[in-house]
């Protein structure tokens, strides 16, 4: 598998590839004022406003401390979580905000020797861990990256 890795509070983690549209670097954003830690607010991304998520709120329980190696993400999701976020009008777009992206490589996360990760409730992004030559990465499931969330039950649906 293609995964793009990127670097949160001091863990390399992988991502899909195929689960990215592209990788914008920092730009403005509107802050939501409210809601979890983890939403930042919305970006603006060619005309179309998209929900901007802090990975390191997901994974570290800390914001993102912005450094010349940060960017947005710009991920392709198909998930019923998005309406919480009032994704856009394509409905399956969320910026994720990441203190640093490392490069691309592949790697096989099905191999023997990998851990297929820890299964507990509020943490179905994280899936399995392999060692290569570098050190240790995670594999984190993009699809389910804001299901961990129980303040999602809260916010109203975004309008259809």
């Amino acid at each position: 598998m293609q995964v793009l890795f990127v670097m949160v509070a001091g863990r390399r983690f992988a991502l899909d590839s195929s689960e990215i549209s592209e990788v914008l670097p920092v730009v403005e954003h509107r802050s939501a004022g409210t809601g979890p830690s983890w939403l930042l607010g919305l970006i603006n991304v060619r005309g179309a406003l998209l929900p901007l998520v802090d990975l390191s709120v997901i994974v570290a329980s800390t914001s993102t401390e912005l450094r010349l190696g940060s960017r947005i993400i710009v991920l392709q999701l198909e998930s019923e979580l998005l309406d919480f976020v009032g994704a856009n009008a394509s409905g399956s777009k969320v910026g994720l905000l990441v203190p640093e992206v490392l490069g691309l490589g592949d790697r096989d996360f099905s191999q023997g020797g990998a851990h297929t990760g820890f299964n507990f409730a509020g943490a179905p992004h994280l899936g399995p861990t392999i060692a290569d030559t570098e050190g240790f990465v995670q594999l984190l499931r993009c699809r389910r990256i804001l299901e961990g969330d129980a303040a999602l039950r809260e916010l109203p649906r975004a309008a259809q």
